[in-house]
């Protein structure tokens, strides 16, 4: 299993000479004819990046080479098409290989969520930098923070 987690304690592995690797989990949505999707594709992909904004880059990157197109045994066509994101984590293991799929789930019925850029976990401690633990906690653990 990897480890995905940063813990306060631990050296910054980000300066501007280190890669760093990625987890990206990119959500390819299935088509068939006209017909509304039903089957979307999950992918855990790793890369390595100098920065987060870098392993977004790459990672949309990667999504978009997803898209392609075929005909079914019926004759229809079949697109694969790249929606974007669920999220992106910086990994802590050293030796992996750039683009690397490291796990994959189709869904049916419901389309897995897709974040925005500034959602994604690997910008969470940028966006919450200037806030305190008070704030960051939840409504039923507030009265246990520190004031």
């Amino acid at each position: 299993m990897l480890d995905i987690w940063r813990y306060p304690d631990q050296p910054n592995s980000s300066s501007a000479n280190s890669m760093n690797w990625y987890i990206a989990e990119l959500i390819v949505e299935c088509r068939v004819g006209r017909a509304r999707p039903t089957l979307w594709d999950q992918q855990l992909v790793v890369l390595r990046a100098r920065r987060p904004a870098a392993a977004y880059a790459a990672a949309m990157t990667l999504g978009r080479r997803q898209n392609h197109a075929y005909r079914n045994v019926s004759g229809d066509t079949v697109r694969w098409s790249f929606r974007g994101l669920c999220d992106l984590q910086e990994l802590l293991a050293r030796s992996l290989r750039s683009g690397t799929e490291v796990h994959s789930r189709l869904f049916r019925r419901r389309p897995p969520r897709i974040c925005p850029k500034a959602k994604l976990t690997v910008f969470w401690a940028e966006r919450n930098e200037h806030r305190t633990a008070s704030e960051l906690l939840s409504g039923d653990l507030r009265p246990f923070a520190p004031r």
